[in-house]
């Protein structure tokens, strides 16, 4: 928004003519097109008006509070009472220490008598990030207007006008977009394409020559680096010795679990083979003890035998003798 400041100046001049002298009075009024001033809630803001120069300086905040904050004169800047914990001089030049939302409004600086205005906007901004390359559209509407001015930090951005007129500031032609059929729908968003460090800043939407706000009204820009995939090796931010380390403990961590997965498939099958063993083995020692047993019962059948014949003659004996006993000897 522009602050038009008036300085009113009164001079007599007197004229000197061929005959007669002749005084003349006039009165001239020079008015100055005055950018205003803007600073973020809870930011500091240094008032424009320098009073190195000057042999007396003022700066008062006008209406509703038109009261003088301090006075600058013999190089020393006082404060006045009242306004020592949020105003002070710094460099020739007013503080605001912290911006208030109350802090808003018309101010003069006065140097020697000449007065010069300055309109304060205490601005509440959005917060918004985006990566760089990446695109951003900031919203803004409005109802019923003329035209729409978009500002980066006092620099125009474009002027969009009801005739259907684009005139883009300078570093932003091609670039920065609005959104179509804006007069008709009341969007005038904007979009910037590919982003880069240089954009970030505050973003400000103004409708019919900067006289009035869009809504929302305020944006604070944030632009961070890209970041980049692990693999990414073009990108312009990558560490080479990053990757190396990252595509060896990748290889070395492959390796391991490999290792692990046909330790753990070896044990598993040596698991099961030794568990389909061991019945075969217990059914062989089985068989092998009932041999051994079969083999013991047939020998005891032999030896059984054996016995049985080996007493045998001795029997067949006993009747001999027996029957030799029943015979009579002769004589």
């Amino acid at each position: 928004m522009s602050a038009f400041a008036c300085i009113t100046m009164k001079a007599t001049l007197n004229l000197i003519l061929a005959s007669t002298f002749m005084g003349v009075f006039y009165e001239a009024t020079f008015c100055q097109n005055i950018p205003s001033g803007f600073t973020l809630i809870n930011r500091p803001y240094t008032f424009p008006g320098n009073a190195s120069g000057c042999e007396h300086t003022e700066w008062r905040k006008r209406p509703p509070t038109d009261a003088t904050i301090a006075t600058y004169r013999n190089h020393k800047c006082m404060t006045e009472k009242g306004f020592e914990e949020e105003f002070t001089c710094k460099d020739h030049h007013l503080l605001l220490k912290s911006a208030k939302y109350t802090d808003q409004g018309p101010y003069e600086f006065i140097c020697n008598g000449v007065k010069t205005s300055v309109q304060l906007d205490v601005l509440y901004a959005l917060n918004v990030s985006v990566e760089e390359t990446d695109s951003i559209t900031l919203n803004c509407y409005a109802h019923n207007t003329k035209d729409v001015t978009w500002l980066h930090n006092n620099k125009r951005v474009l002027h969009y006008k009801l005739d259907g007129s684009v005139n883009p500031g300078k570093g932003y032609e091609g670039r920065a977009s609005l959104e179509k059929n804006g007069f008709k729908t009341g969007d005038f968003s904007l979009t910037i394409p590919n982003v880069s460090k240089a954009d970030a800043g505050i973003y400000r939407c103004f409708v019919d020559d900067e006289t009035a706000k869009g809504n929302p009204h305020a944006y604070l820009l944030h632009v961070n680096e890209k970041r980049s995939s692990p693999g990414d090796q073009t990108h312009p931010n990558c560490n080479e010795a990053t990757l190396v380390i990252y595509k060896t403990s990748t290889i070395v961590l492959g390796l391991i679990l490999g290792l692990i997965v046909v330790s753990a498939i070896y044990w598993i099958t040596i698991k099961l083979h030794n568990r389909q063993s061991t019945p075969v083995t217990a059914t062989l020692q089985k068989s092998e003890e009932n041999t051994t047993e079969n083999k013991c019962l047939l020998m005891s059948d032999i030896c059984t035998t054996s016995s049985a014949n080996e007493r045998q003659p001795v029997q067949e004996s006993d009747a001999t003798e027996n029957k030799h006993s029943n015979t009579k000897p002769i004589f």
